[in-house]
This record gives C-alpha cells, sequence and structure tokens, in this order.
C-alpha cells in the first residue's frame, strides 16, 4: 500500500516505450465494438434495400429455372458458386465496413503497435485459480455492475421506442404485408441507433477512463525515476567504453598485419605506416596498418621483431598517415614516392639472400 501511495511521477517515455511494447495500452473494447456496430447499422439502412434485391433476384431466378434443369454436379457446383458470389455482393459491404472501422478504431486508440511480447504463452491467464480471484475482483464487480447498468438502459429505450411507435403498430394489421414489414424495419432501426448512440457514449466514458487506469498502473516512484535518469547519464560512459573497445580490437586486428608488411615507412618517430604489396595478387600496396607516437613505437618494434624492413621517409610517412586508411590501396599520386621505396627494399633484400646471416632490419 505505501508503495502505491508513493507512485506520484507521471510514466517517463522509456516506461511508457517499455509498457508498449508488453501491449499495455490505454484501450476500450466497447468503443471499438460499438463504433463498429454503427457503422454497419448506417450501411445497412443505406444499402439494404439492394443487399434484399440482389438475394430476391437470385433466390427468383434460382428457383424458376432449377425445376426445369436436371440436377447434375456441375449444377449444383454452379448454383454453389453463385450462391457464394451473391452472397458476397449482398453482405461484402458490411464485412468491408466491420474491417476498416475495426482497423481505424484500433489505429485511433493505440497506434500503430505490434507487440510480439502479448503471442507468448503465459500460463497464468489459464490458471483456475488467478481466474477465480480475477472473477472475485472489485474490477469484476465493477464491470458486473456495468453490465447489467447497460441492459437496463436498453432496456428503457426498447420501451420509450415501442411506446412512441404503438399507435402505429395497432394498425399494422389494417396494412399491407410489404408496408407492415417496412414499418417494423423502421422502428427496429430508430430502437438500434438509440441504443448504439447511447453506448457510444458509454463507451467513449469507459475509454476516459481506461486510459486513467492505465496512467495510473504505470506511474513511477521518485527513487524509480532517478534511478532511470541515472541510467541514461551512465549511457554515455558505457557507450564510450563500447567504441574503446572496438578501436581496441580494431587495433589489434591491425598490428596483426604488421609481420606481414613488405616494408614500414616512418618519420621516424612520430609516424609509422605499412605497406604490404604482392604484384600476383594486388594492382596498387595497401596501407595495412598506420600509428601515431606511441602507436608507432609498437608498430617499429613489431616490425623489427619480425625482420619487416623499416624506411625513414618523413614526407611520405606523413602524407601515406593522413590520406590513406587502413586496408585502402594507396592513391595514384603516391605511386613514384612507393615504387622508390619498395626497389630499395626489393634491392636489399636481393642483397641478404646474397650475403647469408644478414637479417639486421633497415633503418
Amino acid at each position: 500500500m505505501a508503495d502505491a501511495e508513493e507512485r506520484t511521477e507521471s510514466a517517463t517515455p522509456k516506461r511508457r516505450g517499455d509498457a508498449r511494447k508488453k501491449g499495455q495500452v490505454a484501450k476500450s473494447m466497447e468503443l471499438s465494438q460499438m463504433v463498429v456496430l454503427m457503422g454497419l447499422l448506417l450501411v445497412l439502412h443505406g444499402l439494404g434495400g439492394s443487399s434484399g434485391k440482389i438475394i430476391k433476384d437470385y433466390a427468383e431466378n434460382a428457383f424458376t429455372h432449377l425445376s426445369q434443369t436436371p440436377l447434375t454436379p456441375s449444377v449444383v457446383m454452379k448454383q454453389g458458386g453463385l450462391i457464394f458470389l451473391t452472397l458476397g455482393r449482398a453482405v461484402g459491404p458490411l464485412l468491408l465496413t466491420a474491417m476498416i472501422l475495426g482497423v481505424v478504431v484500433n489505429m485511433a486508440q493505440t497506434g500503430p503497435m505490434w507487440s510480439p511480447e502479448r503471442l507468448k504463452p503465459d500460463f497464468n491467464r489459464i490458471n483456475p485459480l488467478n481466474g477465480a480471484k480475477n472473477f472475485f475482483s472489485p474490477r469484476a464487480l465493477v464491470e458486473l455492475a456495468k453490465a447489467f447498468y447497460k441492459i437496463g438502459l436498453v432496456g428503457y429505450i426498447a420501451i420509450v421506442t415501442l411506446r412512441g411507435s404503438y399507435s402505429q403498430l395497432t394498425l399494422m394489421a389494417q396494412m399491407e404485408v410489404g408496408e407492415g414489414v417496412a414499418l417494423i424495419t423502421d422502428v427496429i432501426y430508430r430502437m438500434a441507433i438509440r441504443v448504439v448512440v447511447t453506448m457510444l457514449v458509454l463507451a467513449a466514458l469507459d475509454f476516459a477512463w481506461q486510459r486513467y487506469q492505465f496512467e495510473k498502473s504505470i506511474r513511477m516512484t521518485k527513487e524509480e525515476v532517478k534511478q532511470e535518469f541515472k541510467q541514461q547519464e551512465l549511457s554515455p560512459q558505457l557507450k564510450g567504453r563500447i567504441r574503446a573497445r572496438q578501436r581496441d580490437i580494431a587495433r589489434k586486428r591491425m598490428m596483426s598485419e604488421v609481420p606481414d608488411a613488405t616494408v614500414v615507412i616512418t618519420n621516424p618517430t612520430h609516424f609509422a605506416v605499412a605497406l604490404k604489396y604482392d604484384q600476383t595478387q594486388m594492382s596498387a600496396p595497401v596501407v595495412v596498418a598506420k600509428g601515431q607516437d606511441f602507436l608507432a613505437q609498437k608498430i617499429r618494434e613489431l616490425a623489427q621483431e619480425h625482420d619487416v624492413p623499416i624506411v625513414e621517409n618523413p614526407p611520405l610517412a606523413r602524407t601515406l598517415y593522413k590520406n590513406v586508411e587502413v586496408g585502402r590501396e594507396i592513391s595514384g599520386d603516391l605511386y613514384e614516392a612507393v615504387a622508390e621505396v619498395l626497389a630499395f627494399v626489393y634491392s636489399i633484400n636481393q642483397k641478404r639472400r646474397a650475403l647469408s646471416g644478414f637479417s639486421t632490419p633497415l633503418r
């Protein structure tokens, strides 16, 4: 109880988003049902005559010709298709109206929503004990009282409507069949419209109540709000750690390429760029690693450790570092300068092979 009394703060956007993911939104099923029912009544009143005529014409045509037509499987199949088509033309507008209004009114209440969590099985919903508790809960008693109130209200509206049409209904015995049917249809339609309009008002009030209950259910304590804000403040720090971790992984991957490099070009101390070139597989040299200051020193040490030639060329090292990303080929304007370095490296390697035992890296 104390915890409930402390929930005085409005829900944060995050709390609302979490509730929405679980399918928890303010929604009135009664409002959806009444809007659909009102639409069906209006469409039925407007198109009822044409729908009835479609069915009447089919019935007259069918009963006129079926007695003269042998009953074969093909005839049965044909008549079945005609019945389906006739019902589609007569009832189709009603079904389409119900579908469109159902989607529109639900979207108006909740907005676009997809909640897969609501599809997950929840055995608490089918637990008989929980069902019994819900049946005798205050909410269930309120719903029961609402149901009795609605029944009484509908009965009252029906009596008032019939009382207003009583004088006309007493004259039905003197009317033609068509006139009597039209009178009864009109009375039923007026009764239904009054009932649905009244229920629409109640449904709108129910939606307001559901919205109030929903807002109350997702309220937060001051401590919960503080904790959420703290988590949001820590998010940039967490993101920074993630980025640092990603950079560390990329750096390790880059350093693993240094032992296979063709040459390392240095500044000599501030910059170091490792190039790899294979005439049979590459169209141009590729930067496989680069670094500045401390990282440049690590690249040089790793190159020395694996006997990769190191060439000092400050202008070229700075240009490669600034203009070429790791994993990219060098640009055309650097071909000549890099070719000179590679030619020097190849000549030194030939001398190394000629002089066995000479393995000191170039500096």
